[in-house]
């Protein structure tokens, strides 16, 4: 490698192991490795290569980038390259760069030509030493390192006297505001003043939510959405994030667990989390679930849209249409719902605020007074269901059947009518499908 040219030349590769679990990390799930290299397969030709530097992603130099895009295109996992005076080694698998005298890694990630963005998951986005121990990284993951990164916009960690109030438990780390707090008092009233009031809302807790790392995910998403789509693409919105108390406990310690389009039935605008603007909190409360003492939770979220498209209701749609968009909404003119896919939700969704409030309008909606004037199953739909699912599960992808399966047991506890969840068969399967199974079931 010449080093004052930039010249880029293919790095001598070494067959990776496999078997023993290289492939596949722990719980069965795919390793890093396995990761980058269907990634690595899938990109088109980058025409930016970006590594992660002094808390935010800078482009690689242009001389160096063509080079790199060279190597990629002959599809050389491994590449050298100099720029700045410094020679780095280029690992497009594992998504970082090695500096050749300290041998510290930086992440990398890279724009195709269609658009598509590439980068590596949020922790790896820190600089460390290639023998850094596991040690270390678990003691980068609970410093306040990240989670002072979160304070930069204004958050409230205190009560408003300089003292902090002990964690709420049902919240994990976030911190109860007192009711003079501004904080308390802003979201308090962005809660209260579009429709809530009027139904006889009343805030019972307003705590704040400890990011941890996920705030450094957060911003490293919008610089990338930024970089790819544009300025504006990389602005954060507020919006509600309606579920029931296990799963808002869940999203508030450690990250959303699951999509709450199943909350919605056949109202769901595809496949996704589903988050209402921060104009229509009833919309997101409606999918809360009050406990035995009638408390209900909603979260007030920041969350990176970037290019959205329309998914009418009803859709069966998991990820963009196409590496032309990044999220979607119900509508493009005054959208109700954003939707943000489960690939991306723990990266574009940072939970800011858990409010807790009681409405007893709201809960007329959802208690089991209301569900149980929803039509009753019938002997035959009892019967006849578990069969159809069963046949379809043999025609349809196994992240499809789980879908289904979560659907049914709404339909089953009444959560959705008849005729919805067979809108929602049709939509999510198609009348293809549905015929060939019909006709199988009645021996055609």
């Amino acid at each position: 490698m010449d080093g004052a040219s930039g010249d880029v030349k293919p790095a001598i590769l070494r067959r990776a192991a496999v078997g023993g679990g290289a492939g596949v990390g722990s719980g069965g799930a795919p390793s890093a490795l396995l990761r980058g290299w269907r990634e690595f397969r899938r990109s088109g030709a980058p025409v930016r290569f970006l590594c992660f530097e002094e808390g935010g992603w800078v482009h690689v130099s242009c001389e160096a980038a063509a080079q790199l895009r060279h190597a990629f295109q002959e599809r050389m996992a491994l590449a050298e390259a100099a720029y700045g005076g410094r020679a780095f080694l280029f690992d497009f698998l594992r998504m970082v760069r090695i500096d050749a005298a300290t041998a510290e890694e930086a992440a990398l990630g890279w724009i195709d030509d269609r658009g598509a963005c590439f980068f590596p998951p949020p922790d790896s986005g820190r600089k460390r030493k290639r023998d850094d121990t596991g040690e270390e990284d678990e003691a980068q993951s609970s410093s306040g390192v990240e989670e002072r990164s979160g304070e930069s916009r204004g958050a409230a960690w205190s009560d408003g006297t300089g003292k902090k109030k002990k964690a709420r438990g049902a919240w994990g780390k976030a911190l109860r505001l007192e009711e003079n707090n501004r904080y308390h008092q802003v979201v308090s009233k962005l809660f209260l003043s579009y429709g809530m009031a009027p139904r006889g809302a009343v805030i019972t807790a307003v705590c704040k939510v400890a990011h941890g790392t996920r705030a450094t995910a957060f911003q490293q998403q919008g610089q990338l959405l930024a970089a790819a789509r544009g300025a504006g693409a990389g602005s954060a919105k507020f919006a509600w994030y309606g579920a029931p108390a296990e799963d808002v406990a869940a999203a508030a310690e450690h990250g959303f667990a699951r999509v709450n389009a199943l909350l919605l039935g056949a109202s769901a605008h595809g496949d996704g989390m589903h988050l209402a603007p921060p104009q229509c909190p009833y919309t997101s409360a409606m999918l809360a679930k009050a406990d035995e003492t009638g408390e209900a939770h909603i979260v007030l979220c920041r969350v990176l849209i970037g290019r959205p498209e329309a998914v009418p209701a009803g859709s069966s749609q998991s990820r963009p249409s196409s590496d032309d968009y990044d999220s979607a909404v119900d509508n493009m003119v005054n959208p109700q719902w954003y939707i943000v896919w489960s690939k991306d939700m723990n990266t574009r969704i940072l939970p800011e605020y858990v409010v807790s409030f009681k409405c007893p309008k709201l809960q007329m909606q959802g208690s089991s007074e209301a569900t149980s004037k929803l039509k009753k199953l019938s002997p035959v739909a009892r019967d006849m269901f578990p069969t159809l699912l069963a046949e379809i599960q043999k025609f349809v992808p196994s992240h499809k059947c789980q879908t289904l399966q979560g659907t049914y047991n709404c339909f089953k506890r009444g959560q959705m009518k008849k005729d919805q969840f067979i809108r929602f068969l049709r939509n999510y399967i198609g009348d293809k499908v549905l015929t060939t199974v019909a006709k199988k079931l009645r021996g055609y």
